[in-house]
């Protein structure tokens, strides 16, 4: 039964959220012309359609946004009710953006397996953090977040960055997701060149960054309309925290502890910065 149908997205979200917060079990379905509201228990109407008054009348309503952190999900549902699971839905996860990186992680891998010298030469981080080493090959400051050393570095960095991509780019743009890439492959990388030297590639410091980004930037703007799931922040802190613990060396697996903590700062400092711009945007306009 749908009970309401809105045109913006993300406060179909909300109020969808705060409906759960009230014990009203709801999905969010895409419409033609918006995003219906549809109630899992007709047994709730009533109160729903008084819910629906409300929110119709007061949509800006803080407690609508807020509601989002006692639901505790990643909010995708809606964007891909319409479409089938399987491949399908998991190819439209992504956009333009997210799978062209994808996509030149996977050629730099074969690349490096057909000619591993070449290729490292060509794409690894300056010698020196200084402008004559990087004069002339400014591309080597990003290039080596497209450096897989093996199989299993490839797939759960491609893995990570296809699920946190794919949001930043869905509820954002593709311009945030390259924007924020940029910016955290600067940083990660020079920091694991401080650690490393430049003999160092992966993914996964811009992983990090688009967790803490995604994490922290709901806490400043609460009517942002994605939610990472506990267990996720959980399993990917836990992760980081194992590195330092020297454990996968035994193993014989190289973990870039300083590419995943800088990732994880700077990201998680640009969603409070980023988060708090766009909250405050309305109210000043």
């Amino acid at each position: 039964m749908d009970i309401v149908t809105v045109s913006e997205k993300r406060a179909a979200l909300a109020f969808s959220d705060y409906l759960r917060t009230q014990d009203i079990a709801n999905r969010v379905e895409a419409r033609e012309g918006g995003f219906a509201i549809v109630l899992e228990d007709p047994g709730h109407a009533e109160r729903a359609l008084q819910e629906a008054r409300e929110f119709a009348a007061q949509p800006q309503d803080p407690k609508y946004w807020q509601a989002s952190w006692q639901a505790g999900e990643v909010r995708k549902d809606a964007v891909y009710a319409d479409t089938d699971s399987g491949t399908e839905a998991w190819w439209q996860r992504a956009g333009w953006a997210t799978r062209s990186i994808a996509a030149l992680c996977l050629l730099v891998f074969l690349a490096l397996e057909l000619a591993p010298d070449a290729t490292f030469d060509i794409l690894h981080f300056p010698g020196a953090l200084s402008l004559e080493a990087v004069q002339g090959e400014w591309w080597r400051l990003l290039t080596p977040m497209l450096l897989h050393f093996g199989v299993l570095h490839l797939a759960f960095n491609l893995l990570w960055w296809w699920e946190l991509g794919g949001i930043v780019e869905e509820y954002q743009s593709p311009w945030r997701l390259l924007a924020l890439t940029v910016v955290i492959a600067l940083v990660s990388n020079a920091a694991q060149f401080l650690a490393y030297g430049p003999g160092f590639g992966g993914l996964s410091g811009v992983v990090y960054g688009l967790l803490g980004y995604l994490w922290l930037y709901p806490f400043a703007d609460p009517r942002a309309p994605f939610r990472l799931r506990g267990a996720i922040v959980a399993f990917m802190l836990g992760w980081l925290a194992l590195g330092y613990t020297g454990i996968f060396e035994l193993f014989g697996m190289s973990i870039s502890n300083q590419g995943h903590l800088s990732g994880l700062l700077v990201g998680g400092g640009l969603g409070l910065l980023l988060g708090l711009v766009n909250y405050r945007r309305p109210a000043e306009e």
